[in-house]
């Protein structure tokens, strides 16, 4: 059975508004909690760490129409719960964690207000994704149809914040907020630093050996 297969195509928001989300498939994330995102400061299509990006669909739950272009009304923002999972995620296309090219930080930021969370993570306390039509493959299925499902989602309920999910390649929770969440972006971050900096070595060497990843 394919990927695609173990996913279903999302139902119509109509349906989806009509299933609602209850109280145990939120997931509330804390202005006391910390999270984690490696982004490049130098080439082409950089974005300041609390922007959100406006080009897309490109990656998982990126709620941007088809096809890909700027959509000044649409925007994504990923993070994650560890540096462990952010360095995974940013590297995943060579398994490479390239401390150099592009001049890639990061940073870790806590938000100004509580996020409403619609959490399709398998240690989730609800089962959303499957009482939705879906499964929780949501966080491993192909791109093509998650960026439905996040469609479809920001469709039916305009007000939720965003998701939280898997990381597919490190396990821990990741969290891909929507234009609603715009307004819980804070001004300055708690902490951020050049992958390149000497601090983060040891943080980094860890990382990679535990991902199985490269380090140059």
């Amino acid at each position: 059975m394919s990927a695609g297969a173990r996913l279903p195509h999302p139902p119509s928001a109509t349906k989806l508004r009509a299933i609602g989300i209850r109280d145990d498939e939120y997931r509330f994330i804390g202005p006391d909690q910390l999270w984690w995102r490696v982004h490049r400061t130098e080439g082409q299509f950089v974005l300041a760490w609390n922007a959100f990006r406006h080009f897309g669909p490109v990656l998982r739950f990126d709620p941007h129409p088809a096809p890909p272009r700027q959509h000044r009304d649409y925007g994504i923002w990923y993070g994650a719960a560890t540096p462990d999972a952010a360095l995974a995620e940013a590297f995943q296309a060579d398994r490479t964690i390239d401390r150099f090219r592009g001049a890639p930080y990061l940073t870790g930021v806590r938000f100004t207000r509580a996020l409403h969370l619609l959490d399709v993570a398998t240690d989730s306390a609800g089962a959303w994704a499957t009482r939705a039509g879906g499964t929780f493959a949501l966080s491993t299925g192909p791109h093509s149809i998650s960026q439905r499902w996040a469609r479809r989602i920001v469709e039916a309920f305009p007000d939720l914040d965003g998701l939280r999910y898997n990381s597919r390649f490190a396990g821990t929770p990741c969290i891909a907020l929507f234009m609603a969440a715009a307004t819980a972006m804070p001004d300055r971050p708690i902490f951020t630093e050049p992958l390149a900096h000497p601090g983060l070595a040891l943080r980094i060497t860890a990382a990679a050996r535990r991902l199985g990843y490269l380090v140059i």
